[in-house]
């Protein structure tokens, strides 16, 4: 049992509270001998728990993080066709980087791969910051990728090259959900749809999504918390194949952390220039209030947040039996939940009350109200259970 009572939370606050542990900004010293190679340097990168490095030393070890990530899984078969996603975030010019420099080596130390870029713009407004000029400096340092561009919400065949592409207005079906949470949901779900069509488009077989530690260990939490368990393990494994047309999407930059990526970004004085989803954690959505706790704790508790992400890789993936054949979610792909269950028969029953109200107290049936449950729960079978809850937060129109 635990020892401690109200009596220790004085007025000195909780004294046997947990006491943050290393932040996440490390240290960059302006000159000294690198620890492993011993050559004087004029900058040093200290990261918690590691000695001072120089930069080439630095380098090659995050570097080595992505290489170990696919290589350990031998998740790359060679010469494979690789979509690259860049959305402007620092994480996803560090995986640019490293996958162009893992192109440029010599031939025992190649990845062999053929890479092209995709950026997804999803501008709301006009007035917002014009990613184009960024990607083409982008485009002209990583030459000789392709870099493709097409507006979240288009249809796949509205693909364009970066050098050809202008932004047109669409009708967003995000608008018309009630709640930030079901937007942003639909919103992933939406993207992770036209990734694997993309990809299709341009006979890739692999995706590459840069998502790092903190990001993940977030997401997993989001997942539970949306009713998306049963496929939470894919959301934050290395290699996720729910995409369409047995595309896989990788996440080869899994093991690194925030205070690595920020250090990448300065040894290679790479410039983000995303501001979209960082931005909006001022408002209250499930999403963004996760996000923020799980950045406090990357800030105070890092190890905590390692420890919330290893989680994710002790989960195994929920399945349907092959003899039952692929049954699978028409929105996010992800094997179907809707069978009878106890907890969403429970879930539905709740809403039927909720819908009924004063007729259930007139009428003072209970057959008809689980009667209700049953057939709501029933309904729109091609859905899981989250989708389901973005369906129900739809004023008007189609998920789908």
């Amino acid at each position: 049992m635990c020892s401690i009572g109200e009596d220790d939370f004085g007025d000195e606050g909780a004294t046997h509270a947990m006491l943050p542990g290393s932040s996440t900004v490390g240290t960059v010293i302006t000159a000294g001998s690198c620890n492993k190679c011993g050559l004087n340097s004029l900058e040093l990168y200290k990261l918690n728990f590691r000695a001072a490095e120089c930069h080439q030393c630095f380098l090659s070890y995050a570097r080595h993080k992505f290489r170990a990530a696919l290589g350990a899984a031998k998740a790359l078969p060679r010469n494979a066709e690789v979509l690259l996603l860049v959305d402007g975030s620092a994480e996803s010019l560090v995986l640019l980087d490293m996958l162009h420099f893992a192109q440029t080596q010599n031939t025992f130390k190649r990845l062999h791969c053929s890479a092209r870029v995709l950026h997804i713009d999803a501008q709301s407004s006009p007035s917002e910051n014009d990613p184009l000029p960024m990607l083409n400096e982008l485009r002209e340092r990583y030459a000789p990728f392709e870099f493709y561009v097409i507006q979240l919400g288009a249809e796949v065949h509205s693909l364009k090259l970066l050098k050809d592409y202008s932004a047109s207005r669409l009708d967003s079906t995000d608008n018309k959900l009630r709640s930030l949470t079901a937007r942003q949901d639909y919103v992933r779900q939406q993207r992770k749809r036209l990734i694997g069509a993309v990809a299709l488009q341009l006979q890739c077989t692999h995706v590459f999504e840069p998502s790092i530690s903190s990001s993940l260990a977030a997401q997993l939490l989001t997942s539970v918390a949306l009713g998306r368990g049963g496929s939470v393990a894919l959301d934050v494994a290395l290699l996720d194949d729910r995409l369409q047309g047995a595309v896989t999407l990788l996440r080869p930059l899994k093991d690194l952390n925030e205070q690595e990526v920020q250090f990448y970004i300065k040894a290679q004085q790479l410039k983000p220039f995303r501001s979209d989803e960082s931005s909006l954690l001022s408002d209250a959505s499930l999403q963004n209030l996760t996000s923020a706790f799980v950045a406090n704790l990357q800030l105070n508790y890092a190890s905590t947040v390692s420890t919330v992400f290893r989680t994710g890789d002790k989960i195994a993936a929920k399945r349907q039996p092959i003899e039952e054949g692929p049954s699978t979610c028409a929105l996010c792909q992800s094997d179907l939940d809707s069978g009878l269950s106890d907890t969403l028969l429970a879930i539905e029953y709740s809403r039927a009350v909720s819908e009924m109200g004063v007729a259930l107290q007139q009428q003072n049936n209970m057959e008809a109200l689980e009667q209700r449950a049953r057939e709501r729960l029933n309904s729109m079978d091609n859905l899981c259970h989250a989708c389901r809850n973005i369906h129900a937060e739809l004023t008007h129109g189609s998920l789908i």
